[in-house]
């Protein structure tokens, strides 16, 4: 019978770190990397708070201050970390609302390391709920040795590494040993008391067409053991339920979170309120970009967290030690679950009921099951913290064209003949897709001077409101003023210089966009 163990583990910040100096409420490690307060000083700027106060840590470092909706299930026993604070200010049936304070320039992966006694280490931690085997991540002593074999025989020796090694290694092992394969049943499938999966009645109907999972599908989507026999894994929850039951049985304390981004893309009132709220240049522009495109998707990220070296770090996929602050994972993440195993999650009770169904409410209005009430950037009155600027973005033109050249597609010389236009059509690669082109005509300098010795030189730049999108790549016109085509000589060889006199956006020239001419 599957029972769900109960998690009485101590909270990271004394189990792991084991020191709070000052006794303020803070470990050490968190006020070192996270608040940026002295460790050994409980009130550090004299104030007569303790640093350990809610508004107090935020007094030395940059903080995004955010009060999210998010549907269960939620887990606030876990939810501060060396990236975030947590208090939970309401709570229904179904939902949670969480003040979350995110710290997006933690410097928590400076202390990666590797231990190399970790076995004994572990042993002496009350880590067991982390490395027992369950519903979904169902390893046994025959994986094990499976497991164990088969990495050697790929020249890696388990019982020789420390344990970021071995979770760098392994962890990059079994992805690629794992072919993916697209769709999963991880949502809307429960754990009866034995640790047996089904759909609920009330999903059937609205699950692949109605066609039941089979066996082999949940041994393929749900099923640590599965995965690694059948050589497939899905998308993030499956892939972190194989993960979490393979490095259980190399003996890796493991476990699984789920994380959302910063707010709802599908809500236009959630992004202005990001677009007002976020100040910071850096993040307000990472945030916004990486949604970017998300509008109508169901977005949520689910990976793993791993004790390695005497701590908890994230695993996310085969990179070890990941912060929150990144354009490939929505910008800016919000931890809001963590699980022994998937099966405590019974996400068709909340989550996976609400995608099935398609359910919508006053709360929850959007694609997605959260909704961002309000958010607000603040910088610390003693921060020291040197803040990145804007991500510039860039621009590379591949090559200039004439907009009578006949190699142009079709369309865009039908466009240049119906308007009448005239001047070059510059092909622009590197930027992603027509929002993030969008982004770089806005933050660029489009300024272009045609220059050659003894000729005028002309003024010309990038049209922000004429352009074409092609598979991977942009084509920008740039138009010719009448006094600038008067002054164009034929035959002769013009120097293309880009002013790029913006820090946020600019256009990198190849050789051979360098220089144009127009024929005789």
């Amino acid at each position: 019978m599957w029972l769900s163990l109960a998690l009485a583990l101590v909270p990271w910040q004394t189990a792991v770190d084991g020191l709070d100096s000052d006794h303020d409420g803070l470990s050490d490690f968190a006020e070192v990397h996270r608040d940026l307060t002295d460790p050994h000083e409980a009130d550090s700027d004299g104030d007569g708070t303790p640093d350990g106060d809610w508004l107090e840590r935020r007094e030395y470092t940059y903080v995004v201050h955010a009060v999210i909706d998010v549907m269960k299930p939620v887990t606030p026993e876990y939810l501060d970390d060396d990236f975030q604070d947590v208090r939970v200010l309401d709570e229904s049936e179904d939902r949670v609302e969480l003040e979350v304070l995110l710290y997006p320039f933690s410097t928590a992966p400076e202390e990666l390391h590797g231990d190399p006694d970790w076995r004994r280490h572990v042993k002496d931690r009350a880590l067991a709920p982390w490395l027992a085997p369950g519903p979904t991540s169902d390893w046994n002593p025959a994986l094990r040795e499976e497991i164990t074999k088969a990495m050697a025989a790929d020249g890696i020796d388990v019982r020789a590494l420390d344990d970021r090694t071995l979770v760098e290694k392994a962890s990059a092992w079994l992805l690629r040993r794992a072919e993916y394969r697209d769709g999963s049943t991880a949502f809307v499938t429960a754990f009866d008391e034995d640790g047996e999966p089904f759909v609920p009645e009330e999903l059937r109907a609205h699950v692949n067409g109605g066609v039941p999972p089979t066996p082999e599908d949940w041994a393929r989507e749900i099923s640590a053991r599965g995965m690694f026999e059948h050589r497939t894994r899905g998308s993030c929850s499956p892939s972190a339920i194989y993960l979490s039951g393979c490095l259980r049985a190399l003996g890796i304390p493991t476990r699984t979170v789920l994380c959302i981004p910063l707010f709802d893309a599908s809500d236009a009132r959630e992004r202005e309120l990001v677009q007002a709220g976020l100040h910071q240049p850096f993040v307000r522009a990472s945030v916004l970009a990486a949604m970017r495109g998300l509008e109508d998707s169901w977005s949520s990220h689910t990976f793993n967290e791993v004790f390695v070296g005497g701590r908890w770090w994230r695993l996310d996929y085969q990179d070890l030690g990941v912060g929150i602050l990144r354009r490939d994972r929505f910008g800016l993440i919000v931890h809001v679950a963590t699980f022994r195993d998937w099966a405590d999650a019974n996400m068709p009770a909340t989550i996976g009921r609400r995608v099935a169904l398609r359910q919508r409410d006053a709360v929850f209005d959007g694609t997605n099951p959260y909704s961002l009430m309000s958010v607000q950037d603040e910088i610390g009155p003693h921060s020291r913290l040197e803040l990145p600027a804007a991500p510039q973005l860039t621009g590379k033109v591949e090559s200039l064209s004439w907009t009578d050249d006949p190699a142009l597609p079709q369309d865009v010389l039908e466009n240049v003949r119906r308007t009448g236009r005239f001047g070059l059509i510059a092909k622009v690669t590197g930027v992603a897709g027509a929002d993030e082109l969008r982004d770089l005509l806005a933050a660029a300098d489009l300024r272009v001077w045609l220059e050659a010795e003894g000729h005028p030189s002309l003024g010309i730049g990038f049209d922000p409101g004429c352009w074409w999108f092609e598979q991977d790549h942009a084509l920008v016109y740039l138009p010719f003023g009448d006094a600038d085509r008067r002054d164009l000589v034929r035959g002769v060889s013009y120097h293309v210089h880009v002013r790029n006199e913006s820090a946020e956006g600019r256009f990198d020239m190849t050789p051979e966009a360098e220089t144009v001419v127009r024929d005789e």
